[in-house]
């Protein structure tokens, strides 16, 4: 029986990626850009939808779900879908990053649907891909590269691209921030820029902002960013990140002995013209003075 192969090398780690193929929210993002029904379980099963389809595309049952690999089973959907399967499997790189190899197996012979299918399926893991390195994601109806109406898809409307542009904006910004590229931040901010969660004792500008980047950098020099989720609303953009390092210089009266750290937050920014108007950050600060020794944990 033939099958559909894919190799894809990804930029995030393996939990990152498992957790976006094994979760209906993840396989919302990914693939189908709609609510993923049921539940992803092994030995439960999902529903995918398409557009503004009231039945399923196709209903999946999950065989297995381990940390290196993610069988589905098709029980119900295209003719030639059914009981074939769907294997991810996840193999770590030596930088931290992902071997993905894709299977959909178990086809009863080779056909031009198949191969519009393994087109798809590339655009899709790309969307996968692309999510779990930047947050950006290429849901249906963007993957569609093959499709099997005859009319072209609709064009997009005016804000979408101004959407995806903020994301990419936003994807560059969230790396200046982490890394002080002064130069980059300078390009991407608006000279009136307001920081809304200004450092203690810096003003809520531009400048002041460059300097608590240049601060946190000095005291976590080898902090790294692992940029979970971006979503665009309009010119609003939201961020949702984990930052790890070690605390290398005293901080708010902590010495340094490179106490490892683990922080989540999120950054939510206003942009006008391509560039940052407003920046408002969160983050658990009580989870920080815990793995610093500042608070008992």
């Amino acid at each position: 029986m033939p099958d559909i192969l894919h190799r894809i090398s990804i930029d995030a780690p393996p939990q990152r990626v498992h957790d976006l193929i094994a979760s209906t929210d993840g396989i919302a993002r990914w693939w189908t850009g709609r609510p993923v029904g049921g539940d992803h379980t092994a030995g439960g099963g999902f529903q995918v939808y398409f557009g503004q389809a009231e039945q399923p595309a196709a209903v999946m049952q999950v065989v297995a779900d381990t940390p290196d690999r993610v069988v589905w089973r098709v029980t119900d959907g295209p003719d030639s879908w059914i009981d074939t399967r769907i294997t991810f499997a996840l193999r770590p790189t030596g930088r931290g990053g992902t071997t993905l190899l894709f299977t959909h197996a178990g086809w009863r012979e080779a056909s031009e649907f198949m191969s519009g299918c393994s087109t798809n399926w590339g655009a899709y893991l790309t969307s996968l891909k692309t999510g779990a390195e930047t947050g950006a994601f290429g849901a249906y109806p963007a993957g569609e590269i093959s499709r099997w109406d005859a009319a072209p898809s609709a064009p997009a409307e005016t804000e979408e691209p101004a959407m995806s542009g903020n994301i990419e904006i936003i994807t560059r910004f969230e790396h200046a921030f982490r890394a002080a590229d002064q130069a980059t931040i300078d390009e991407l901010c608006d000279p009136g820029l307001v920081d809304h969660n200004p450092a203690p004792g810096e003003e809520p500008t531009l400048s002041g902002f460059k300097q608590k980047v240049a601060g946190f950098k000095a005291i976590f020099p080898d902090l790294e960013e692992d940029l979970q989720d971006i979503v665009a609303s309009g010119d609003t953009v939201a961020t949702r990140w984990v930052v790890a390092g070690s605390l290398q210089q005293d901080f708010m009266g902590i010495p340094a002995s490179g106490q490892p750290i683990r922080v989540e937050g999120m950054n939510f920014y206003r942009l006008k013209d391509g560039r940052v108007t407003d920046i408002w950050t969160q983050f658990d600060g009580v989870a920080l003075m815990q793995q610093l020794g500042a608070i008992p944990a």
